[in-house]
């Protein structure tokens, strides 16, 4: 079909509705112009304008979701570098435990409970630290060849904290 078939097509489908229409009296043919603008209107609103603003919305939510990663990621930039470079990794193997306990230290952790079992483990109990120290941490401590035994993590007194029992092992 072409442009011209489509034409004649519609216009003679719409030939009843258009006799209709203009068998109505001038007024009824203005309260129905009216009807149909606002129709219109209302089919422009739901077709284009709420989803877009929807989309707009959702768009800001990511948006602010990754500004805060980002700044997160900035704020513990030097926690993540000091994970990556093992610095620990070239300490004797005898002395892990107090390695444990001094990686702590320089992720601003607090060690609650420190207790070596033999020379093969050691338990450790960490209460209202940051969270995200405290997972940096331990993904160091695994990073540099320590594996987790046992973990129990559950939030903190105060939000952002989180109170840690693990046993690490060789």
């Amino acid at each position: 079909m072409n442009v011209a078939q489509l034409k004649t097509t519609a216009a003679q489908r719409l030939a009843p509705v258009q006799q209709w229409y203009e068998s109505r009296e001038p007024r009824e043919q203005r309260v129905l112009q009216v009807l149909a603008l606002v129709m219109a209107l209302v089919l422009l609103y739901w077709l284009l304008w709420a989803p877009s603003m929807a989309a707009r919305e959702k768009a800001r939510q990511r948006y602010i979701a990754n500004t805060q990663t980002l700044e997160w990621i900035s704020d513990n930039a030097e926690a993540v570098r000091a994970a990556t470079r093992g610095s620990d990794r070239n300490a004797p193997p005898g002395n892990w435990v107090s390695n444990v306990s001094r990686s702590a230290d320089q992720y601003g952790l607090t060690l609650k409970g420190f207790s070596p079992q033999g020379n093969q483990s050691v338990r450790i109990q960490l209460e209202n630290q940051p969270a995200a120290q405290t997972v940096l941490w331990l993904q160091s401590m695994v990073s540099q060849g320590l594996e987790l035994a046992s973990i129990e993590m559950s939030p903190g007194d105060k939000p952002g904290t989180s109170t840690l029992r693990a046993t690490l092992q060789q």
